[in-house]
Formats: C-alpha cells, sequence, structure tokens
C-alpha cells in the first residue's frame, strides 16, 4: 500500500486544505495534459481541469496505490472532457436557434415598420419624398443634394430633420396602443 497517497486521499476526502494545494500542484499539469489528449483544446482544459478537481470532491475515496488513483483521475478527465463537449455543443445549438428566433422577429418587425413608413411617407409631398428617398434610400449625400436641388447644404439638413421628426410622428399616430 502506498502510503502517500493513502494518506492524500483520505486528507482529500475530509476536505483537508494542505491536501488539496499538495493535490493541484502534483496533478494540475498532469490533468491538463490529460485532458488536452482526450480533445480538448488548450484553452479549456483549465476549466476542464477545474470540473475534474469538483469530480474529485464528491466523489472522493481513499485508494490504497498511485495506479489506481491515476486510473480513477485519467477516468474522471475523460468524464469531463465528454461533458464539457456536450454542454458547448448544446450552447451552440440553443445560439443558433436563439439567432434564427430573433432574424424572424426582425424580420417581422422590419416588414411592419415598412408598412408603416410607407404609408407615413403619403403625409410628405412628392418633393419631400424624393428628398428623403434620394438621401436614406439611394445614399445621396447631403452635398449631392443640395446641388440637385439649388439649396445650401444647411437647408438640406434641416429639411432632413423636420421631414424626419414628422414621418416620426405620422409613424406613431400609426402604432396601435
Amino acid at each position: 500500500m502506498d502510503d502517500s497517497i493513502a494518506s492524500l486521499t483520505r486528507d482529500l476526502s475530509c476536505c483537508d486544505e494542505h491536501a488539496w494545494r499538495a493535490f493541484h500542484e502534483r496533478y494540475f499539469d498532469h490533468l491538463r495534459s490529460l485532458a488536452i489528449a482526450r480533445g480538448a483544446a488548450e484553452c479549456d482544459a483549465p476549466e476542464i481541469v477545474q470540473g475534474v478537481y469538483l469530480r474529485v470532491l464528491r466523489h472522493a475515496k481513499v485508494f490504497p496505490d498511485a495506479a489506481a488513483f491515476d486510473a480513477w483521475l485519467a477516468c474522471l478527465t475523460r468524464c469531463e472532457v465528454i461533458d464539457a463537449t456536450r454542454r458547448k455543443g448544446r450552447r451552440s445549438w440553443l445560439n443558433e436557434r436563439f439567432q434564427q428566433w430573433q432574424e424572424m422577429r426582425r424580420a417581422t418587425v422590419e416588414d411592419a415598420n415598412r408598412g408603416n413608413l410607407e404609408e407615413a411617407m403619403l403625409v410628405l409631398s412628392e418633393n419631400e419624398r424624393t428628398l428623403v428617398t434620394q438621401h436614406y434610400l439611394n445614399g445621396w449625400s447631403q452635398e449631392e443634394l443640395a446641388k440637385q436641388h439649388r439649396i445650401s447644404v444647411k437647408a438640406v439638413e434641416s429639411r432632413l430633420a423636420r421631414l424626419r421628426k414628422r414621418l416620426r410622428q405620422s409613424m406613431e399616430n400609426q402604432a396601435p396602443i
């Protein structure tokens, strides 16, 4: 019987802080290497080792020799790597579903807003609709609009601000309560 392993594992099962420190110093690098060898990414290995520590704490028992203890730790590491991989896959699936839901929701809201915007645009005169369309939908700069309409850039800026305000108010009046 290996007295040092038996003593270490007995103290671990009693939650002795010195034993946990000794365990960490002695086994952290080994467990990290085992996790990486089992396919875990190097950046995920420390988190997996923490999971192994929790498993050791939960299922602590006294081992008579180092070979049995090492085999048990290898088994715990293998299980933790598998569980971490499953968790990561589940998170990725949930994230993908959430993003799909958001896109569907956003598309529905955009369709409703587009209809509201088209109705609100009818409040504007033809000249005002042209100004808004050229700037916001066709991407014309304020300078280009000023040249075409033969007014100052500041005047275009002011008109666009007033038109945005009118459109906003019109859309707010359309919105169901």
